[in-house]
């Protein structure tokens, strides 16, 4: 419930979000006003929904972000998961409200789909122990699709499949990660390394996921399979430059038709 007016947008996954019982879109702003309800409902697509707030969250910033890490109890709303009547606030901006109301615009499926879709298909590059593989694995690693398990979290994605061998059982020192790295456990199954991933691995990093694919990635919920597919270094740079472009032009369509609303 909102404690007074506020201007939201909500964007990622769809988990039929509603305002006093009123079916409220994705991807564009809207006006709530005081003592209105916001529900979610099960998801429709994806696994988060992200709520945007006209002048931003009043909360901890931590290693720069304002996310909560939960494992070292830091950011985010007392460094915690949220409970029943929790009030986080917001910085206020100067705007008059006269009810909800949808502006009249909004980002099309068109441009977010090109980020999103297709949404089980993640593009990855061959990493550093990738030759560790048989050449058993590194087909099945191709070809078969992985089931994300339920013990994934924002640290890591655990992912079950046909147990990927390798032609040597070696001791690694531990080396450098990044969000998007592919290890190869123990038992011959896969992590993809997320968000609140670790700095240092020492397991086999086989594969690194596309930054432009951890957007897609992060949105498939377990029980959900994805099947992984290489591509070269500058298909990847390539994407991600595509990515950011898509990206940059929301931004400045979004500021230029804020500035025309309030200049109204």
């Amino acid at each position: 419930m909102f404690r007074q007016n506020a201007i939201i947008s909500l964007a990622g996954g769809d988990l039929s979000a509603s305002v006093n019982d009123e079916s409220l879109p994705l991807w564009r702003p809207f006006f709530i006003k005081k003592d209105a309800l916001l529900k979610f409902k099960k998801p429709v697509y994806g696994a988060k929904t992200y709520l945007a707030v006209q002048g931003g969250w009043q909360s901890d910033k931590w290693l720069g972000s304002y996310g909560t890490h939960l494992q070292a109890a830091a950011g985010g709303h007392l460094g915690r998961a949220l409970l029943k009547d929790d009030v986080i606030s917001f910085k206020e901006d100067n705007f008059s409200l006269t009810g909800n109301k949808i502006l009249n615009w909004h980002i099309s499926h068109k441009e977010t789909g090109k980020i999103y879709q297709p949404a089980n298909s993640i593009r990855c590059i061959k990493s550093v122990e990738w030759d560790l593989l048989d050449e058993v694995s590194k087909q099945n690693f191709e070809k078969n699709n992985f089931e994300i398990t339920n013990q994934s979290d924002r640290m890591g994605y655990r992912l079950s499949s046909e147990t990927l061998l390798s032609d040597q059982q070696t001791e690694m020192i531990s080396s450098a990660v990044d969000a998007g790295t592919v290890q190869r456990l123990p038992d011959g199954n896969l992590i993809v390394l997320m968000a609140d991933h670790q700095t240092t691995g020492g397991y086999p990093r086989i594969a690194s996921v596309i930054k432009a694919d951890l957007p897609k990635l992060s949105q498939v919920r377990p029980g959900q399979k994805i099947d992984f597919r290489t591509v070269t270094v500058t298909e990847a740079e390539d994407a991600l430059i595509s990515m950011e472009q898509i990206l940059t032009e929301i931004k400045a369509g979004c500021r230029l038709n804020f500035e025309k609303y309030f200049q109204s």
